[in-house]
């Protein structure tokens, strides 16, 4: 009989927010979650799934029953969904969803699930009420819903520092932004075996953009350098345009006249927003190419 164990364990793993990685920490390696995962022909020892139980909270009948626990498959499609629409910026839809999960027990009786909802709700009571006091107040308290210990961070407590960090730098509190993110980097290098790197590529990017704020040019390219050398690794265009972009202005702050490098790194900026289908910064840069090259003519 097929129990779905593979399946099981990912939606579990899901539903409490874990990374591959942090399910693994002191039982075995995250690849070896990954291949059980995915069934990849591997049968999990009865020690390792009493562990992986243990520290998932249920009993290691639940791999082996016919039965799924109650909801889970419901919290981790609507959890996905409002990631989705966040990261798309579809607020009003977001902050609908997050009014109605918020009644819902599931997300109310579990800190992990509450901390998750109080995130989102931050974000967009931020975007779309301009109410930033109260989105920092928000994300202050998500982050006590945490087993982890201020040496030890979360990816997800890590993405809601970044959140806060992003916030500041709104409110021009751009000292603030800088010390918070310099915090929030030497933590997520202290994490192993990061799968998904998009936060880490976040934090690069935000990061190098509070310096910029602050003139602090040379720290704005290093981290821009940080994070295009993640997308290359990772083969991901995730944020890849706004980090070409953000290094070609850095140049032209630094180094006005050296308009070929800068006019480089635009063109790099307008191939990525070209192949991630976004229109509208590919608009955007291409003006501004224009515009340096109206410049140089000028000059000639």
């Amino acid at each position: 009989m097929d129990y779905k164990i593979g399946q099981k364990l990912k939606e579990l793993r899901k539903y409490f927010q874990l990374t591959q990685g942090e399910l693994a920490k002191g039982i075995c390696t995250q690849a070896m979650i990954s291949k059980i995962e995915k069934n990849d022909d591997i049968y999990p020892s009865a020690q390792l799934l009493y562990q992986l139980s243990e520290r998932l909270g249920v009993s290691i009948e639940y791999f082996f029953s016919e039965e799924d626990l109650p909801n889970i498959s419901y919290v981790n499609e609507v959890c996905d969904q409002l990631t989705e629409l966040i990261r798309s910026k579809q607020y009003q839809e977001a902050y609908k969803m997050i009014k109605l999960e918020k009644k819902n027990p599931s997300f109310i009786n579990k800190p992990h699930l509450r901390r998750f909802i109080m995130w989102r709700e931050a974000i967009c009571l931020n975007y779309l009420f301009d109410d930033k006091q109260e989105a920092l107040v928000l994300l202050d308290e998500a982050l006590t819903y945490s087993n982890t210990s201020v040496k030890n961070y979360s990816l997800q407590e890590l993405d809601i520092l970044t959140s806060k960090a992003i916030i500041l730098g709104e409110m021009k509190e751009w000292t603030q932004a800088d010390d918070l993110f310099s915090q929030i980097i030497n933590n997520i290098r202290k994490i192993p075996l990061q799968k998904d790197k998009t936060t880490l590529i976040n934090v690069y990017y935000n990061a190098s953009r509070t310096a910029i704020k602050l003139h602090m040019y040379k720290k704005a390219l290093r981290l821009c350098e940080e994070g295009i050398k993640v997308c290359k690794k990772e083969k991901t265009l995730f944020l890849l345009g706004y980090l070409y972009y953000q290094k070609a202005e850095c140049h032209s702050a630094v180094n006005a006249s050296n308009s070929e490098m800068i006019e480089s790194y635009y063109n790099k900026a307008l191939l990525a927003f070209e192949q991630s289908d976004d229109h509208h910064n590919y608009k955007l840069v291409a003006q501004k190419i224009n515009s340096l090259e109206e410049l140089k003519t000028h000059i000639d």
